[in-house]
C-alpha cells in the first residue's frame, strides 16, 4: 500500500522562503549542531511549512518518515567561526593568553570557558557572526540560493515540471 503525503505548494514555500530572515534561517542548525558529534541542519517540513532545526550523527541516516529540504548546515567537523573573527582584537590577545597553557590544538570549550570568565555572550556572536556571513554569501545572491532550495523541492517531491533543469531531448 503506498503511503500519501500532502505538501506544501511551490508557491507556499517560495512564501516561506522570501520571509525568513538570515538569522532564522542559522539558528535552528546552530543549536543542533554538536562539534564533532552532529551536524545541525536547519529544514523545511514539506508537509507542515514549519523551520525546524536536527541533529543528524554520523552515519546516521535522516528521518526516513519526515519529508523535508535542508535550508542550511554546519558540519559536525566544522567550527562556525573562527576566535580571530569572535573576538575583538583585544578579546583576542586575551584569548590567546589564556591558550598558553592549553594544547596548541584549537578547543572549542576552551573557547566557551573564556568566554564565560570574560563575560561575552558567545552565543550571540556565533548567531550574528553566521547571519551576517549567510547573508553575504547565500543572502545576496537570494535568486540562486532559492535557486537551490527550489531544485531541492522538486527532488524531493519527484515532480516532473522543474523549471530549472533540462530535459536530456531539449539540450
Amino acid at each position: 500500500m503506498e503511503e500519501v503525503y500532502e505538501i506544501i505548494g511551490i508557491e507556499h514555500l517560495k512564501t516561506i522562503l522570501s520571509g525568513l530572515s538570515p538569522k532564522e534561517i542559522v539558528t535552528p542548525a546552530y543549536d543542533n549542531w554538536f562539534p564533532r558529534q552532529k551536524t545541525g541542519h536547519t529544514i523545511l517540513d514539506l508537509e507542515t511549512g514549519e523551520i525546524k532545526g536536527i541533529a543528524i550523527e554520523h552515519n546516521q541516516l535522516p528521518f526516513q518518515r519526515m519529508l523535508y529540504i535542508e535550508l542550511y548546515t554546519i558540519s559536525a567537523n566544522d567550527y562556525p567561526i573562527e576566535p580571530e573573527k569572535l573576538f575583538s582584537r583585544n578579546e583576542f590577545i586575551e584569548f590567546e593568553e589564556f591558550m598558553e597553557d592549553e594544547p596548541s590544538e584549537f578547543a572549542p570549550d576552551m573557547l566557551s570557558l573564556f568566554c564565560e570568565e570574560n563575560d561575552i555572550d558567545e552565543y550571540s556572536r556565533v548567531i550574528e557572526f553566521l547571519a551576517s556571513d549567510f547573508s553575504q554569501n547565500q543572502g545576496l545572491n537570494y535568486n540562486m540560493w532559492e535557486s537551490t532550495i527550489i531544485n531541492k523541492y522538486y527532488d524531493k517531491t519527484d515532480e516532473n515540471h522543474n523549471p530549472f533543469m533540462f530535459a536530456q531531448n531539449t539540450i
